[in-house]
């Protein structure tokens, strides 16, 4: 299992002897990790950290070697001269890190984001964390600039004294203020900010993202479904005699939205694996995830995931594709009403019968609990499934319960698909496919997107 704290810490260690102490790195293609060439302080300071850096064949080692000489090589480009004493450094969550003096650490990331107000929280969903706004893992910033920096966001992008405090559009222009602030920061290398994720092939690079232009102006084309939209319709439960044991063990058989996509943006082919899977009742874990050429040639999921797409910003995406509310028709705390059946029906018959490439794969429409007692539904129409999906969900008081948590999701996913239906019906398919794409990766696609401004380094 990875180990992501031990990691990130290791990753920012190597960062601050390659930057502060100058140490001997090598190159990428010969990585200075051998008992001969090797930076002896910097070894020790890793096997401090992470000491399982040095398992597989020192796997990790080697790549943190190598992320530090494509940093290096990066702010080289923005005219910084290294070795260099002027940064701190950075990890989201620590106040310090094994490794690097107390003098050297540095928490105005952390800073940063808990300066956010709850209007401005609100903009990343209903439960917003610091990725929704920013996938930074680590950061560096130069010691005399820090100060400044968190009196320019007070002051200038209105974080201490507001304009319009509960209001959503000015708490959007702040938030865009303060990205387009950060983006300069990082431009000069003053303030970056770093997401850091594992290479699948070659070398890794630096990934500029929302720091200079974004991809609006690149017009991405031929976007296409290559691998169907795939959900499991059934619900089962498990065997046995008693009301409360089958109902704690009611649930569909599996509870995934997945598909396979391409598209291309400028010259760039990029393809990905998608998957919606339950996250809460009012919203999905929506994540893609690039499909990386393997060793026996084919196309394989990424290691690293891009990351999820933000809770406010799928709804923002359902909404324009499927030009319906992400939620409309799900009652969060109570019942289904007859209003809301009659709208599911119509939109699972609309999207088992809809669609070109976007026609999905749902299965049967069975229920199966327990063949013994007579609850065995097999190949049933729509309206007899909904009318007995909604039956079992009104024997549940607490809608945070497997099954309604479940059932609610299912139907949003219902929603995704009928999404994609109407893109494609629309001519917009291959808008839909890259937006989802780029809003996992928190690039923002356009100037209104809210994301924040990082490098990556893959």
């Amino acid at each position: 299992m990875a180990d992501t704290k031990r990691q990130e810490q290791a990753s920012l260690v190597t960062f601050y002897y390659a930057i502060e102490k100058g140490a001997n790195l090598g190159t990428l293609q010969e990585p200075a990790i051998g008992a001969v060439d090797r930076d002896e302080d910097l070894y020790n300071a890793i096997k401090d950290v992470y000491p399982n850096a040095f398992d597989q064949n020192s796997r990790w080692y080697k790549a943190f070697i190598k992320q530090a000489i494509v940093l290096v090589e990066w702010m080289k480009k923005g005219g910084v001269s290294v070795p260099t004493d002027k940064y701190n450094y950075g990890r989201f969550g620590d106040e310090k890190v094994k490794g690097i003096p107390d003098s050297s650490m540095s928490t105005i990331g952390d800073e940063i984001y808990n300066s956010f107000t709850p209007e401005q929280k609100k903009l990343f969903g209903s439960r917003p964390s610091k990725d929704s706004w920013n996938p930074m893992d680590v950061f560096i910033v130069k010691k005399n600039d820090e100060n400044e920096i968190i009196k320019e966001i007070k002051d200038s992008c209105c974080f201490e004294d507001r304009i319009a405090p509960q209001d959503e559009e000015s708490a959007q222009m702040e938030i865009i203020s303060l990205n387009q602030y950060l983006a300069y920061m990082a431009n000069n290398r003053m303030f970056v900010g770093i997401s850091l994720k594992e290479t699948d092939f070659g070398d890794p690079k630096v990934t500029e993202t929302n720091i200079k232009k974004g991809f609006d102006h690149i017009h991405h084309s031929c976007g296409m479904i290559t691998k169907p939209l795939n959900m499991t319709m059934e619900i089962v439960g498990i065997k046995g005699a008693g009301t409360k044991k089958e109902k704690k063990g009611l649930n569909f058989l599996t509870n995934s939205l997945t598909y396979e996509a391409e598209f291309n943006i400028g010259n760039v082919l990029k393809k990905y694996k998608y998957e919606s899977k339950i996250s809460s009742r009012m919203a999905h874990a929506t994540e893609p995830r690039d499909l990386t050429q393997g060793v026996r040639g084919g196309f394989v999921p990424a290691k690293a995931r891009n990351g999820a797409v933000p809770e406010a910003k799928m709804a923002t995406i359902v909404k324009k594709y499927s030009k319906q509310d992400i939620n409309a028709n799900i009652p969060m705390d109570g019942n289904f009403t007859s209003t809301d059946r009659d709208k599911w029906v119509t939109i699972l018959k609309a999207i088992k019968s809809g669609g070109k490439t976007t026609k999905p794969k749902l299965g049967k429409f069975n229920i199966h609990i327990n063949q013994k007692g007579k609850k065995w539904w097999t190949n049933m129409n729509v309206d007899e499934y909904m009318d007995k999906a909604i039956e079992l969900d009104n024997d549940f008081p607490k809608k945070t319960e497997k099954y309604p948590t479940a059932l609610r999701n299912k139907l949003r996913a219902a929603r995704y698909i009928l999404m994609f239906q109407e893109a494609e019906s629309d001519g917009l398919l291959d808008n839909l496919i890259a937006e989802l794409y780029f809003s996992s990766s928190k690039i923002n696609m356009d100037k209104k997107d809210l994301s924040g401004p990082f490098v990556k380094i893959q």
